[in-house]
C-alpha cells in the first residue's frame, strides 16, 4: 500500500522534478521502512510504485538488473520514452509468466501494482522538459500499458497523486490537496513543495493505515542527474531517516535532510562558526577548513555542496578520534 506524488517545483528561480512516498509495506502485515522510490542505473529518471509489493518488487529487480547489462539504455542517447517501452515491454513479460493463481483472478493479480515514471528528457522540445507517466496493467491488452501526465500546457502546475485503486487515499490526496491550494490561494500558480505536505499530513494521519513510515524524496534536476534526500521524522526535532530506515547523528548517510515541518533543507549539520582552526585540530584537511570558514571562524556562504560533504566527513574524524584521545586518558579502575 502507498501513496506517492510528483510534481514540478518551481520556485527561487529554479525548476526541478520531485518524487516522493511515503514507505510503508503492507500485506497481511506492516512494515513501515520499506524503499519505494527507486534511482534506475540512468540518472535522469526515478520509480516509484502503489500497490501490492510482492508484485512491484521483482518487476523493479529485475528491469533494474536488465537495464544494467544493457550499455545503450544507460546511455544518454536513449531517450525516456525509449526507457519507458522496454519497462513496459519487460514487466508485461514478466506478469504473463505468473503461474498457480486463479484464473478468475489472473488479471486482478498482475495489475496489483502500478507505477510512476519520470524524468527529464532533454530531447523533448526545442530546451527540454519535465515529463512523467502513469505505467499500469491493461486487461484489455494483457500487458503494461503508460498514460503521460505531463503536457505542454502543465508545466506551470504539474502535480499527481499516485494510490492503492482498492482504498480512498489517492481520492483523499486531492481533496486536501485542492482545499491547501484553496486556502493559500495557490490555484494556477507556480508550486514550492505543497505535494510533500499532503503527503506528510497522511503519512502522520494514524487513521489512514494504508499510509505510514517517514517520507522518500529524490529530485531530478535539468543536468540529467538526480538526488535522494534525508528526511528528519516524524519533525524537525526527531531523527534522520533515509529510505525509510531511522539512523542516528553519528552513523546517517551523508546526504541533504528535509525539515518535515517546512520542507527547508536543514543546513545545522555544520556548525556556522568554528572556535579554533588550527593544524593540530585539522592535520590533513586544514587548508580545506581554512578554505570554507572565514577569518572570523564563519562558515562562509560560498562553501559548495562538495566542500560541505567532505566537511562533514573531516568533522565526523575529529570527533571520533577526541573520542578516542580521551578514552585512553581516562585513569584504569
Amino acid at each position: 500500500m502507498t501513496l506517492c506524488t510528483a510534481h514540478i517545483r518551481q520556485a527561487n528561480d529554479t525548476e526541478e522534478l520531485v518524487f516522493a512516498t511515503d514507505s510503508c509495506l503492507t500485506g497481511g502485515e506492516k512494515w513501515k521502512h520499506g524503499i519505494k522510490l527507486f534511482e534506475l542505473p540512468r540518472k535522469d529518471c526515478l520509480l516509484c510504485f502503489a500497490g501490492d509489493t510482492f508484485r512491484a518488487y521483482p518487476l523493479v529487480l529485475n528491469m533494474v538488473s536488465s537495464i544494467h547489462l544493457d550499455n545503450y539504455l544507460q546511455s544518454p542517447s536513449a531517450t525516456l520514452e525509449e526507457v519507458l517501452e522496454f519497462l513496459s515491454e519487460q514487466f508485461t513479460t514478466l506478469v504473463k509468466t505468473i503461474q498457480e493463481v486463479d484464473k478468475s483472478r489472473i488479471h486482478e493479480e498482475r495489475g496489483s501494482a502500478q507505477f510512476l515514471f519520470g524524468g527529464w528528457d532533454w530531447q523533448q522540445g526545442s530546451n527540454g522538459a519535465f515529463r512523467v507517466w502513469k505505467l499500469y496493467y491493461n486487461q484489455d491488452v494483457e500487458g503494461f500499458v503508460f498514460d503521460e501526465l505531463t503536457n505542454d500546457s502543465n508545466q506551470t502546475m504539474f502535480y499527481t497523486f499516485l494510490g492503492n485503486a482498492d482504498i480512498d487515499v489517492e481520492k483523499e490526496a486531492k481533496e486536501r490537496f485542492k482545499k491547501l491550494l484553496s486556502d493559500e490561494d495557490k490555484f494556477g500558480k507556480k508550486l514550492d513543495m505543497e505535494p510533500l505536505n499532503i503527503l506528510s499530513s497522511i503519512s502522520l494521519d494514524k487513521a489512514i493505515r494504508e499510509v505510514d513510515g517517514s517520507l522518500q524524496i529524490a529530485k531530478v534536476y535539468k543536468s540529467n542527474r538526480t538526488e535522494f534526500f534525508g528526511v528528519y521524522w516524524e519533525s524537525s526535532k526527531g531523527v534522520p531517516c533515509f529510505q525509510g530506515r531511522e539512523y542516528n547523528e553519528i552513523n546517517k548517510p551523508l546526504i541533504r535532510y528535509f525539515n518535515p515541518d517546512t520542507f527547508e533543507i536543514i543546513e545545522s549539520d555544520l556548525p556556522e562558526h568554528l572556535q579554533t582552526i588550527d593544524e593540530e585540530t585539522y592535520p590533513d584537511d586544514y587548508e580545506l577548513v581554512r578554505d570554507c570558514y572565514d577569518e572570523d571562524g564563519y562558515l562562509k556562504e560560498t562553501v559548495s555542496e562538495k566542500q560541505k560533504h567532505v566537511l562533514r566527513l573531516v568533522f565526523k574524524d575529529v570527533a571520533y578520534r577526541q573520542f578516542i584521545s580521551s578514552q585512553k586518558s581516562e585513569p584504569q579502575i
